[in-house]
């Protein structure tokens, strides 16, 4: 489309522009359709679930959360813990948070993260402040799926198609990290690095206990021959009873370790993300736009940035304590347009990317 674009003539200072492309008002000259009546669907005449994303790296991850747990459960929890106090609640915490992790992962899998529809278009009506190309000053437009590009949506090489809000690709999922699953994405890396710090300190703790038992148990077991020679200790038919849980253990310590680490690093990176209402792409943007507003004497804002507070409500929903259950339904809104800094600052606006 190469209609006009009218600038914002408010006095609010307008945000420095971001890798690519710069805030304007949006042209009230030509438009294909209105995006009011797209504001009840993410998706354009396809399901928002599919189980066709399933395969051989989702299994993987599927097979080493099993792994794990049942490692941790019938090796460290039920011979070492049994079902005390102790016992009882470890299995009870491990078992709430694999099980949640894993119903969140699903859904990061099965549900659409937000398709552009077909007949998408920015509506000349609303009074909003869309995201347009830098260098032309022209409402985005995606050559490959030829159709407008919402706010904060991005084309995935690898889905071959524009997501809303595009945060990444993740090939642990097998799918695009977007609007509709972002929260689950979200909540999939809290709630298993949590089951993942605790399987580690579990299998440790054992570990270390286990060692300690069979030095105590040996040196008890030691009795000594002619001479003061050490003969026959019954310190090994505990040791041989015990090898393959032992096996099991070590290996299942050696996956968790560098995964709890990995895990515990990618959370803390998207909870940065989150609390300043970035995506990935955005994060890199911002880097470049940056840089060019330093050279430019001007200060570069993130235009999305609500605040701490608006910021978790734009991701995690209005409702304090939904904020960490796992449900389909996308945080904010239907992915077609986002509220930014000028929002709050200058009334009712809204940026489209």
């Amino acid at each position: 489309m190469s209609s006009p674009n009218i600038r914002q003539k408010s006095p609010v200072p307008r945000a420095s522009p971001s890798a690519g492309v710069q805030l304007a008002r949006q042209s009230p000259l030509t438009s294909v359709s209105s995006a009011g009546s797209l504001a009840a669907r993410l998706v354009d005449g396809t399901p928002t679930v599919s189980f066709r994303r399933f395969n051989c790296t989702v299994f993987g991850v599927l097979g080493i959360i099993f792994f794990i747990y049942f490692t941790v459960v019938l090796c460290v929890i039920l011979p070492w813990l049994s079902y005390s106090v102790p016992g009882v609640l470890n299995l009870g915490f491990l078992s709430f948070d694999t099980g949640i992790a894993l119903y969140c992962f699903l859904l990061c899998v099965v549900v659409d993260p937000g398709r552009v529809p077909a007949d998408y278009a920015p509506d000349p009506e609303a009074n909003i402040v869309l995201q347009v190309k830098r260098k032309s000053g022209e409402v985005r437009f995606c050559q490959k799926c030829a159709r407008h590009k919402p706010p904060r949506a991005h084309h995935c090489r690898v889905c071959r198609r524009c997501v809303l809000r595009m945060d990444h690709h993740c090939p642990w999922i097998n799918n695009c990290v977007g609007h509709a699953n972002y929260k689950a994405f979200m909540l999939f890396l809290i709630y298993v690095t949590a089951a993942a710090v605790h399987a580690l300190c579990l299998l440790c703790g054992h570990a270390l206990y286990w060692v300690r038992m069979h030095a105590e148990h040996r040196q008890h077991s030691i009795r000594t021959g002619p001479g003061g020679t050490a003969v026959g200790t019954s310190a090994e038919a505990p040791l041989r009873g015990n090898l393959v849980w032992a096996i099991m253990q070590t290996l299942c310590t050696g996956v968790s370790l560098p995964l709890t680490i990995g895990l515990v690093m990618l959370l803390v990176w998207n909870l940065h993300l989150a609390i300043h209402n970035k995506t990935t792409i955005e994060f890199h943007e911002g880097v470049t736009a940056k840089i060019q507003a330093d050279k430019a004497g001007t200060s570069y804002k993130h235009p999305y940035d609500l605040g701490l507070c608006g910021n978790l409500h734009a991701i995690c929903g209005d409702s304090l304590p939904a904020w960490f259950l796992p449900t389909r339904a996308a945080a904010d809104g239907n992915g077609l347009s986002y509220a930014s800094g000028w929002h709050s600052a200058a009334g009712d606006m809204r940026v489209g990317l």
